[in-house]
């Protein structure tokens, strides 16, 4: 019975290291991070951290009543130590990517040559325009990045900042899907004259600009994946999944010197977004990448964080950063700040 109760601490100290980091887990085509049930919670690290430090709580109290009762409980003081290392180690990775939610920049902060993007999405146009116009003028928004929005949508928000005096450049994509599946860019004019370039992904919208100075600009909202029991009723919506994930994660790197931006719905712990090198998500460098973006009924630090803005290190150097909020949207908006580089 020893033997048998220590073969079980070693199946749960190696079930539970797995949850750490499951996308090293795993082939491309079948990581851990993306088979149903460890997608979702693989997600939800925050609540990870919360389970497993509440599950080291009365393991360690049974640990000691039994300590006492026969002298020694070795194996169940072995998980309370996993569970409790689990804890620290998912919470360590939360802390590297910055818990902070950051400050709004100033727009008498920004320098001349700084862009200034808004990632967010509006959730089929039911983002407040007002606050959402406040919110760009504070911030000097150069370029908004709008998942779940239609052309409607768009036009409305750039009446709105026209009437404030900010002219924006509409751009409701090539495929003209309105919302919840649309995906927008707005461009201030004073990036200087943009175009459309046709794409073959769902929701993806490229931007370039026409005199050829400024960043190339993708925005992208690939579908979420199913919860749990509906994948199990309809697979190949996780694999639909799967697979959208997969073809906008790349995007950043295959465009030099470009922003790559959207509700991609997934994290930095899916398989998928590791293929992003050599871009990076600017919210990690700006130290605020621990922050949950989704949902927004969830405190800031319990949720997951699903939107995203790439850019390469080589290219931009990130000046500042910030987790808000807009009145409306079930998202939080990511608003970064960036250096070009020479």
């Amino acid at each position: 019975m020893r033997i048998l109760g220590w073969i079980a601490v070693a199946l749960l100290t190696v079930a539970v290291a797995a949850t750490l980091d499951p996308a090293r887990l795993g082939a491309a085509g079948m990581n851990l991070s993306t088979v149903n049930g460890a997608t979702q919670f693989i997600a939800l690290r925050p609540w990870l951290v919360l389970g497993f430090a509440v599950a080291a709580v009365p393991t360690g109290l049974l640990a000691a009543g039994v300590h006492r009762w026969r002298g020694g409980a070795p194996r169940l003081i072995s998980v309370v130590v996993v569970f409790a290392l689990a804890a620290a180690g998912h919470g360590a990775v939360l802390a590297s990517r910055g818990l902070s939610a950051g400050d709004v920049p100033a727009s008498a902060t920004e320098a001349a040559d700084e862009i200034t993007i808004l990632n967010l999405n509006v959730r089929g146009g039911a983002a407040n325009t007002t606050d959402l116009v406040a919110l760009v003028r504070a911030a000097a928004v150069d370029v908004l990045v709008l998942p779940e929005s239609g052309a409607d949508v768009l036009e409305e928000i750039a009446a709105a900042l026209a009437a404030e005096g900010d002219r924006f450049e509409v751009f409701a994509g090539t495929r003209e899907l309105s919302q919840p599946d649309g995906t927008g860019i707005l461009v201030s004019e004073r990036l200087g004259e943009y175009a459309e370039v046709a794409s073959t992904e769902r929701s993806v919208v490229r931007i370039v600009p026409v005199n050829g100075d400024g960043p190339a600009i993708t925005a992208v909202h690939p579908r979420s994946p199913p919860g749990i029991r509906s994948a199990f009723a309809r697979p190949q919506s996780l694999q639909t999944w799967r697979d959208e994930v997969a073809d906008v994660a790349p995007l950043c790197a295959q465009t030099p010197g470009g922003i790559v931006a959207g509700d991609f719905n997934a994290t930095l712990d899916h398989a998928s977004m590791r293929a992003i090198a050599p871009c990076v998500d600017a919210s990690v460098l700006a130290g605020i990448g621990g922050v949950s973006t989704y949902p927004v009924r969830m405190p800031a630090l319990l949720g997951t964080t699903i939107d995203h803005v790439l850019i390469d290190p080589a290219d931009f150097e990130v000046t500042a950063g910030a987790v808000v909020e807009v009145p409306g949207t079930d998202h939080r908006g990511v608003l970064i700040r960036l250096l070009p580089l020479d």
